[in-house]
């Protein structure tokens, strides 16, 4: 069965696929073809009137060479405040190590993500070993870890903020006797992380 797009981004989702299309110097008859629609439903889907079902809005993003991400990333930076309650946030445990992420910021000009990491005596986050894109920022909240930087040893405890170039090789392990919690900030968003939380979940 097919999955509809929520009414409310539909018009959202109409004007952009429009724009793009008009921008692309392509017709809506090419687009409708070519993705196996009726260029009255095309036409409805631009002024959104229709809500696409995910196989179609996939197929007018295949036509027209639009990365979908990128479409809901347009669609979801419209929304200027966004609250995440407590029980609603993604969660993740892998090997005594928990993350909850807090907040996504997906808007083109600042992304970022905020996440909870609780890391348990005697276990380590996964060693980066090439590192990835951006930088990361942390506060400790509770308990003590070592954190390795390019082969460095930096002593973390309660209180301490750190912030490091996340191209370099990292890695977070708690060598005491109590439970290590930081909030932790990644610009832009880990992709290995999502990743991650989808692997566990499978």
């Amino acid at each position: 069965m097919d999955t509809v797009i929520l009414k409310g981004v539909v018009p959202k989702i109409g004007r952009i696929l429009r724009i793009y299309r008009e921008k692309t110097g392509k017709k809506q008859g090419e687009i409708a073809r070519k993705a196996g629609i009726s260029v009255s439903m095309l036409s409805q889907i631009e002024r959104g009137i229709v809500s696409p079902s995910i196989d179609t809005l996939m197929a007018v993003c295949r036509v027209l060479s639009l990365d979908p991400p990128e479409l809901f990333k347009r669609v979801s930076s419209d929304s200027p405040v966004r609250v995440h309650h407590r029980g609603e946030r993604l969660r993740n445990e892998i090997d005594g190590v928990r993350y909850e992420r807090l907040m996504t910021s997906i808007h083109p000009a600042y992304q970022a993500e905020l996440f909870l990491i609780e890391v348990e005596p005697g276990k380590s986050t996964t060693f980066r070993n090439g590192g990835h894109e951006g930088a990361e920022m942390g506060y400790v909240a509770a308990g003590e870890a070592l954190l390795t930087i390019d082969s460095v040893e930096y002593p973390i405890g309660e209180g301490d903020s750190v912030y490091f170039n996340a191209h370099l090789p990292h890695q977070l392990s708690n060598r005491s006797s109590r439970t290590f919690r930081a909030l932790w900030s990644i610009s832009p968003p880990h992709v290995d992380f999502l990743e991650t939380m989808e692997t566990a979940e499978d």
